[in-house]
């Protein structure tokens, strides 16, 4: 399995880090701007020379612009795409398709991307077992499950540490393992009590927090006193 402990999200105006800063990233997650006449293939490029894997965050499934995005920023090198939570399967296939149109097109092995999904959305969840099932039986390309509590709280209109959250988390962490899928958290703030939960990765956007996520999935378990909140 690949390591995921300590993901390092790259947002668009953020500068390139130097590669001693990142050394501990398991991976970096290359946002691009939401404007794609702004996508810049030289960003990519240069983040691959950063030494980490790339994953390329991509547009929501719903705006059509994926497979813009894909066209411009996907090249030889990168590792893999980071896709917003599905609300439907169809989606997904669409995006497995999308992929390997793209892959060929640059040369690119089909069905060697990697996928990241997020599925923090309470659709999302509502089909992620099938949507997992779904994707073993075609490409079989997911390799880790993302899961933003902080995202799902605003949707519901709950607090974050509420128990709805906590199990909502729960779920996906069950329904990721039946396919041997790990869940990355998205708030090192409270690490310990997801890691607890059973995520074994976090992302961050600060690079000088990524030593400490990987100290603590490196442990068989997390102490819940080391962040002082439930997820």
């Amino acid at each position: 399995m690949d390591d995921v402990r300590a993901l390092f999200i790259l947002l668009p105006d953020a500068p390139l880090p130097n590669p001693d800063r990142v050394a501990e990233a398991s991976a970096i997650v290359l946002v691009p701007p939401p404007d794609a006449s702004a996508l810049a293939p030289q960003r990519v490029e240069a983040a691959l020379a950063l030494g980490p894997p790339i994953y390329l965050a991509l547009p929501p499934l719903d705006q059509g612009s994926v497979q813009e995005h894909l066209q411009q920023l996907l090249l030889p090198g990168v590792y893999g795409v980071a896709a917003r939570p599905p609300t439907s399967i169809e989606q997904l296939r669409y995006l497995e398709g999308v992929l390997e149109h793209v892959e060929i097109r640059v040369g690119i092995r089909p069905g060697l991307t990697a996928m990241a999904v997020g599925f923090e959305h309470p659709r999302a969840l509502r089909i992620m077992a099938e949507a997992l099932q779904t994707m073993r039986d075609s490409a079989d390309r997911v390799t880790w499950i993302a899961f933003n509590h902080q995202e799902l709280a605003q949707q519901l209109g709950v607090d974050p540490t509420s128990t709805t959250v906590s199990t909502a988390l729960s779920q996906a962490v069950l329904t990721a393992s039946a396919y041997d899928l790990p869940v990355i958290y998205g708030d090192p703030e409270t690490v310990g009590s997801a890691h607890q939960l059973g995520c074994r990765g976090c992302a961050t956007t600060d690079a000088s927090e990524l030593a400490r996520l990987r100290a603590v999935f490196d442990r068989p378990e997390a102490d819940p006193s080391e962040d002082g909140e439930e997820p």
